[in-house]
């Protein structure tokens, strides 16, 4: 007589099989995916060809003399960030704030300005000379940005090499809140950093 082995046994061993089966496929499908993005190339900086590099390589001396400049400022808007989550421009020394992922990557492309601080940003060249003093006129200074060589071309992302390699880099105007974010250069290094400048009247 022929030994039966009860159904029930049976559909256990099936949904074991089929079971193992999709965990190894999610499980080849995540590893790929996994992979794919902790080994994809940096975002190249905004202002330059070359890939971005982690600020976190910096030498000690250098990450103190950024956070003491940003420190001193006392400005919420201009506080202190983490230099380990920051990425470095190696053509311009620009350092961006926020710009790795969570799983390590540099991410970085022209949304970084609205995300440094929410505007409608124009280059400081495509303002009219009246609107230039207007601006100042709304500032206590606009000493450190960059006032000198600005892209005539309203559009950040549009402006020229020549402006854009300039030193300190590039200047942009929210005209509707008189808002600047310009870079400035960090006292006795080469680097520089983005910073935000309200106008008198909002202080």
């Amino acid at each position: 007589m022929l030994e039966t082995y009860p159904t029930a046994d049976y559909a256990y061993t099936v949904y074991l099989c089929v079971a193992i089966l999709f965990t190894l496929i999610f499980a080849a499908i995540t590893g790929v995916i996994g992979y794919k993005v902790i080994n994809q190339s940096p975002s190249r900086s905004p202002y330059g060809k070359m890939p971005l590099r982690h600020a976190s390589d910096l030498s000690y001396e250098s990450k103190e003399k950024v956070l003491r400049f940003l420190f001193e400022m006392h400005q919420y808007d201009n506080r202190m960030f983490n230099l380990e989550k920051a990425a470095l421009c190696r053509e311009t020394r620009r350092i961006f704030s926020n710009a790795i992922s969570w799983y390590g990557a540099i991410k970085v492309d022209w949304s970084f300005l609205n995300k440094r601080y929410p505007g409608h940003y124009v280059s400081w060249g495509s303002l009219s000379i009246y609107q230039q003093e207007v601006i100042r006129s709304d500032h206590s200074s606009l000493e450190g940005f960059q006032t000198e060589y600005s892209s005539p071309e309203p559009a950040p992302s549009k402006a020229e090499k020549f402006y854009t390699q300039a030193v300190p880099g590039p200047l942009y105007v929210d005209m509707e809140k008189k808002i600047l974010l310009g870079w400035k250069i960090v006292p006795l290094t080469n680097l520089e950093v983005l910073v935000v400048q309200k106008p008198k009247s909002t202080f």
